[in-house]
């Protein structure tokens, strides 16, 4: 909570330094909130640490294939990466680009996931042949 309450605060700090530093140099503006988010980046990952402690408790568990797992990480990982991305080329008033690069992380996962359709699509087959 304590980390949560950090970001909280450095966000607002950050902003209201940006709206001030806006009206002299917008550059500096967009460097200043790009600072400030990838600080709150990283006072976030504290929070990420948990639960992917609890992902691989769960892959040693139900024995379950490792590079499936990583997958799974790698998708939600691209999902943030893109989600950040996109609202920092927004916030920069690059709205299309925010959206392109959204577009691209979508694009990303559906790619990371082909190979766990693959494993279920042939779970079917055997399902239906057996």
């Amino acid at each position: 909570m304590n980390y949560f309450l950090q970001a909280a605060a450095l966000a607002m700090i950050g902003a209201v330094l940006a709206l001030v530093l806006q009206k002299q140099s917008k550059e500096l503006s967009i460097l200043l909130v790009l600072a400030c988010g990838i600080c709150i980046y990283f006072l976030a990952a504290h929070f990420l640490e948990p639960v992917i402690d609890f992902v691989l408790e769960l892959q040693m568990m139900g024995n379950l294939d490792g590079e499936m797992v990583r997958l799974l990480l790698k998708a939600a990982g691209i999902g943030i990466l893109a989600e950040v991305s996109g609202t920092i080329c927004e916030d920069a008033g690059e709205a299309t680009l925010g959206k392109m690069v959204r577009l691209c992380g979508s694009c990303a996962a559906m790619y990371l996931a082909l190979p766990m359709l693959t494993a279920v699509m042939g779970m079917v087959k055997t399902l239906l042949e057996g």
